[in-house]
């Protein structure tokens, strides 16, 4: 495995200000406790934030309140151009958004170019669905005339992971603005500096104070949020963990929620598959933004008759991975968040060897990366079948660039073994064969499934989970009308046609 270093170039100058919470328009102090936040490439500091107050946080709940009825009487076509405006400045900043996140999140250039393209099209798309949140005129029975109404819900609560905080940001602001509602969002404490940045480039577009505020924190702030009163909807993205506990905060309020929760997804390949495309879809599956992806491909279950082939191509291309410096346009794979996180990686890397996994490849730090920074080798775990009992990690999320591989005899016993998880995220397969995928694609318990592909989200089609991975789905007509409240209006052309209750 080959490892690269270069130092980081001074692009984003972020630590200059204390002003990271975002509220009526405008960059403030958050007013409440300092925390840092460090570039995990290299661990020096880059920002100093400050936790955005319970008064603050009070004044932007009821500062989207007021905002959010005029908006939401703003007509469809108008509120869809300050989007594209929007997403125009996305475009004109690509740079600078670019090299931020890569300081903030510590994912390599070329992964931060993709996150900073998926947003500015998370806009757009939103702004085309803004005129088409359409109602229906539901079939008459002489005396009456039945409609329904898409409205917005009022004021949203989102908070974002650190993963892809830019990307996110826009996937949940872009829909609910579209659809009339004025959004509160936590940014991630691990990753703080791009969603105000998204909130300061709407109101460049022209989108009205206070109808997407932004503040800062730890969990606290996040519970506040979500049991404010005069929230409506929380949408949510992190790990299921944290989205139980949303689900609990919100039902107090009975409040909608939207949750897109953590994953353990199989990518299935069988003995007819395309083994090249499949072995480097694998590979991008799990190692991309370094395995911190809900949807990463964590799992390959592969057929005995290929499977030794199968693993040896993805154990050399592993290593060969040039992992290194965020901003060395030859890394391949950056760091991972946080030195806790690189622990606990490495930590439940070391559980599953000593269960029983082998460890093919990785299960380290690489060599030459910065000691200051936060770095996993990929790494790349055979799990045999004859175990007494099936490591955990086969089952846990890791959010890290780790890959277990299990064999099976039998589409049967494949489908079985992609629905040995409380996760229901994503899955895929490779065949060549029209009936085994579709089959496939019906019997795993998923809310996406990719067949001869992996990995590549369509922005107009819903993705969401099921069990641990989540409720409801975001993007597409469905994920945009999550947005929404659906109201029924019935006309009665003859009243006196009624008859009396009496």
């Amino acid at each position: 495995m080959d490892t690269v270093r270069s130092g980081r170039p001074d692009v984003v100058d972020v630590a200059a200000t204390a002003e990271h919470t975002h509220v009526d328009g405008v960059a403030r102090a958050g007013g409440g406790p300092a925390f840092p936040d460090h570039h995990p490439g290299d661990g020096t500091l880059v920002a100093t934030i400050e936790q955005t107050s319970p008064a603050l946080l009070e004044h932007a709940v009821a500062g989207a309140v007021a905002a959010q009825p005029a908006w939401a009487a703003t007509a469809p076509h108008e509120r869809a151009r300050i989007l594209r405006t929007a997403a125009d400045l996305v475009d004109r900043d690509a740079e600078r958004l670019v090299a931020l996140v890569a300081l903030d999140n510590g994912k390599t250039l070329a992964e931060a170019r993709g996150d900073v393209a998926v947003a500015a099209a998370h806009l757009r798309s939103a702004a085309a669905w803004a005129p088409l949140l359409e109602g229906a005129t539901l079939p008459a029975d002489g005396t009456s005339l039945r409609m329904t109404f898409r409205e917005p819900v009022g004021v949203v609560a989102a908070v974002v992971p650190f993963n892809a905080t830019l990307m996110f940001a826009a996937q949940k602001a872009g829909p609910a603005l579209a659809a009339g509602n004025a959004m509160v969002l936590k940014a991630p404490e691990l990753s703080p500096l791009a969603a105000p940045e998204l909130a300061a480039l709407l109101v460049e577009a022209g989108l009205p104070a206070g109808l997407l505020q932004v503040v800062q924190g730890a969990g606290d702030v996040g519970h506040a949020l979500v049991t404010h009163p005069a929230v409506a909807m929380v949408s949510f993205t992190g790990s299921t963990a944290v989205g139980q506990q949303v689900m609990r905060d919100a039902a107090d309020g009975c409040k909608r929620v939207l949750l897109e929760l953590g994953g353990k997804s199989a990518n299935i390949v069988f003995a007819d598959a395309d083994l090249d495309a499949a072995v480097h879809a694998a590979v991008g599956g799990v190692f991309r933004n370094a395995g911190q992806r809900c949807f990463a491909g964590s799992r390959l279950l592969v057929a005995d008759s290929v499977a030794d082939e199968v693993v040896d191509r993805i154990v050399a291309i592993a290593e060969g991975i040039r992992v290194g410096d965020p901003f060395d346009p030859d890394a391949q794979l950056g760091c991972v968040i946080s030195p806790d996180h690189e622990h606990r990686i490495l930590a439940m890397t070391a559980a599953a060897a000593a269960q029983g996994a082998r460890v093919l490849t990785g299960g380290a730090r690489p060599p030459g990366v910065h000691p200051g920074g936060a770095f996993v080798a990929p790494t790349v775990l055979d799990v045999p079948d004859d175990l007494p009992a099936v490591p955990d990690i086969v089952r846990e999320e890791v959010f890290g660039p780790v890959l277990t591989v299990q064999r099976f005899r039998s589409p049967e016993q494949a489908v079985a073994l992609a629905n040995d998880t409380p996760f229901g995220l994503v899955g895929g397969c490779w065949t060549r064969d029209v009936e085994l995928a579709l089959g496939t694609a019906r019997a795993v318990r998923s809310g996406y499934f990719w067949i001869n592909s992996y990995g590549a989200l369509a922005l107009d089609a819903p993705i969401g989970g099921v069990g641990a991975s989540g409720v409801g789905r975001e993007l597409g007509r469905i994920g945009h009308e999550a947005y929404t409240e659906l109201k029924t209006v019935v006309i009665d052309t003859a009243p006196h046609r009624q008859p009396r209750w009496y």
